[in-house]
């Protein structure tokens, strides 16, 4: 599995592989650098990138908040051929040991009888195109916690609706997913690793099949669903938000605004 790692102390979006003492500029140009796919649309950003470490492989973008223990933002593309016969992987989730040694490296069994699931933000089901892309799913710096009536409902629903866009509509989606946080945060069993969002966002851009994300081309869904228990009876359309709060809630700037 190809790996193209970064350590970028100062912004959150899809970067550049050089590492640097300056004051970056605040904004996507910074980024420039990644040649992914996955950030086709552009790439979320702020004013502080001193906790984005930010990590680019074959299946996904994301960066990587140490102090958090988990993921900023993840961005992948989904399309048709995401979808595969591979089985989904069946060992422990794994360590993350492309994280750079000071860095606190989440294990499998940080989350064990935390009362929360380990959430995928690219879908296992999401890439079934290889044994390698499956596997990839599974680093711990793809997951976050998530309560199970979250990540097993309503989130779940979400997630087979842009199945459906892919395979049954004959759409691309560019999509960004991740936590928005309360100031009072919380961590998995108390133990100060793991940050556990209030919330979990979800920024969907749709094009026809084959084509280039533009302003003007791609279609918006974006989504805000609580982490807590009791959202399994809704459906995803109940948490239908805006790109906009999302910015707001997070801090970032995001593609294509």
């Amino acid at each position: 599995m190809k790996k193209l790692l970064f350590i970028f102390c100062a912004a959150i979006t899809f970067s550049a592989c050089t590492t640097s003492t300056s004051t970056p500029p605040k904004d996507e140009k910074m980024y420039s650098w990644i040649n992914s796919e996955h950030v086709a649309c552009g790439v979320p950003f702020d004013s502080d990138t001193s906790d984005d470490y930010i990590i680019v492989r074959d299946e996904y973008v994301l960066s990587y908040n140490n102090q958090r223990g988990a993921a900023n933002w993840v961005a992948w593309k989904l399309t048709a051929a995401s979808f595969g016969d591979v089985e989904r992987y069946s060992g422990n989730f794994i360590t993350d040991t492309s994280l750079p040694t000071p860095f606190q490296r989440i294990k499998h069994a940080d989350y064990t009888n935390s009362g929360y699931d380990r959430g995928h933000m690219v879908r296992s089901e999401e890439r079934t195109y290889s044994v390698e892309a499956n596997k990839a799913t599974f680093y711990m710096t793809n997951i976050l916690p998530q309560t199970p009536d979250l990540n097993r409902g309503v989130w779940y629903d979400f997630e087979q609706y842009c199945q459906e866009l892919c395979t049954q509509q004959h759409k691309d989606l560019y999509i960004i997913a991740g936590g928005i946080y309360d100031r009072n945060v919380t961590t998995l069993k108390d133990e100060g690793k793991v940050e556990i969002p209030d919330s979990c966002y979800k920024i969907v851009y749709i094009v026809d099949s084959g084509q280039k994300p533009t302003a003007t081309t791609v279609q918006q869904i974006a989504v805000i669903m609580p982490n807590i228990s009791g959202v399994r009876k809704y459906k995803y359309s109940t948490y239908i938000s805006s790109v906009p709060h999302i910015e707001q809630s997070t801090g970032y700037s995001m593609p294509l605004r």
